[in-house]
C-alpha cells in the first residue's frame, strides 16, 4: 500500500452533470496508472442524462492525493516512452495508416479552423492549463496567455515559461471579475470537475460577448468505454469524477448560455489500444508499467484501427470529443 492510500471518501448518488439521483453501479475501479493508492471505487451510470460519475468517490480536500508528481499535465516533460520492436520509419508509417483508416484528417482540419478562432481572439484563459505547454504555442500565435489550475506545481512550471497564472480559488475568480476573454480552453478538465456547471458558468462570465470555449473530454459513449468497462483508459479512475456524453454536455452549455455549439468527435486509436493493454496486465500477460507506452505501437494501432472505426461508424462516437461554442 501507498503512502498516498489513505484517501477520504464519500458517497454521492447526485449526478454531478445534472443533477438527477437515479443511477446504476456501473464498474468498480482503482487507479490502474500511478497507483497512488489500493483503494477501489465504484461509478455509476446517470439513468437519466447517461453520464459516468463516481458514486464512491475521494473527498473534494483529499483528491490532490491521487495526482502524483508523475501525473503528465503538471509534469514540465512528460513523453511516455513509445514501446514498439519496429524500426521508427516502419512504426511511423503505420501508425499513419491507422490515421488513415479512422479518418484523423477530417478531425485534424477541424482543429485548424479552432486554431483560427484563437488567432482571432487573441487572448486566451486556459482553465487547466498544465505546465503551460498549450499556452506556449497560443503566445507562438500572437495571444495574451493566462492559465488557470488546481496545482501549485504545474502553475510554478507555466510561471517559469513566463505565462500569468492564477490558482483556482474564490480570489482568482474576484480577480477576474473586470477581465474578459476571447478564447477559453477546457483540455481533458471538465471530467476533473465536482461541480461542471459551476465552472462552466464562471468561464462564460470570463468571456467577452461572442468569444469561444473549447473542450475536450473522453467519451462514456465511446467503443473503450463499451468495450472494456474498468478497463477503459480515459475513466482514469479516481482522478475523473464525471465523464460526461456529448448530448448531456450540449445540454448544459445551452442551459448556461453558449450558443453555436459545434460537437466533433476524435477518432483516436491509442485509448482503445491501451484499455486493451489494461486487459491483458489483469490477466498477468503484460506489466503495468508498459500500458502506456504502447499508445505509440504503430502496429498495434494498425491492428485495431479497423475494429475501431467500425464501432464508430455504428455509433456515430470516438473515445474522445471535443466541442467549441460562443457566448
Amino acid at each position: 500500500m501507498s503512502e498516498n492510500s489513505a484517501i477520504g471518501t464519500e458517497r454521492t448518488s447526485e449526478c454531478p452533470a445534472c443533477g438527477d439521483h437515479r443511477n446504476q453501479l456501473w464498474a468498480t475501479a482503482r487507479d490502474r496508472l500511478y497507483r497512488s493508492t489500493d483503494q477501489e471505487f465504484e461509478y455509476s451510470r446517470c439513468t437519466d442524462c447517461g453520464s459516468l460519475f463516481q458514486s464512491l468517490r475521494p473527498l473534494e480536500s483529499d483528491v490532490y492525493r491521487c495526482y502524483t508528481s508523475a501525473y503528465g499535465p503538471h509534469a514540465s516533460k512528460h513523453a511516455a516512452r513509445t514501446l514498439s520492436h519496429l524500426p521508427a520509419s516502419i512504426n511511423a508509417m503505420l501508425d499513419r495508416l491507422s490515421r488513415r483508416i479512422v479518418r484523423m484528417d477530417a478531425f485534424s482540419k477541424w482543429m485548424k479552423s479552432v486554431e483560427k478562432k484563437l488567432v482571432a481572439a487573441g487572448n486566451i484563459l486556459d482553465f487547466g492549463c498544465g505546465s503551460g505547454k498549450y499556452l506556449d504555442r497560443a503566445r507562438k500565435l500572437g495571444c495574451s496567455t493566462l492559465g488557470m489550475d488546481f496545482s501549485g506545481q504545474a502553475l510554478a512550471e507555466a510561471a517559469r515559461r513566463g505565462h500569468e497564472t492564477l490558482d483556482v480559488s474564490e480570489a482568482s475568480w474576484s480577480l477576474l471579475a473586470g477581465r474578459r476573454f476571447g478564447f477559453a480552453r477546457l483540455n481533458h478538465v471538465v471530467e476533473h470537475l465536482y461541480r461542471p456547471r459551476e465552472t462552466l458558468s464562471r468561464v462564460y462570465d470570463a468571456l467577452e460577448p461572442q468569444g469561444v470555449i473549447h473542450i475536450s473530454t473522453p467519451n462514456p459513449d465511446g467503443p473503450s468505454s463499451g468495450s472494456y468497462g474498468s478497463a477503459w483508459w480515459g475513466l482514469e479512475c479516481p482522478r475523473h469524477i464525471v465523464l460526461i456524453p456529448p448530448a448531456q454536455l450540449v445540454k448544459l452549455l445551452e442551459s448556461i448560455g453558449f450558443t453555436s455549439i459545434e460537437v466533433m468527435q476524435e477518432p483516436v486509436v491509442k485509448d482503445f489500444v491501451r484499455s486493451w493493454a489494461y486487459t491483458r496486465v489483469d490477466r498477468g500477460a503484460l506489466s503495468n508499467e508498459c500500458v502506456e507506452g504502447l499508445a505509440g505501437d504503430g502496429l498495434l494501432s494498425c491492428l485495431f484501427a479497423l475494429r475501431f472505426r467500425l464501432k464508430m461508424d455504428k455509433t456515430g462516437q470516438a473515445d474522445r470529443y471535443h466541442i467549441v461554442a460562443r457566448k
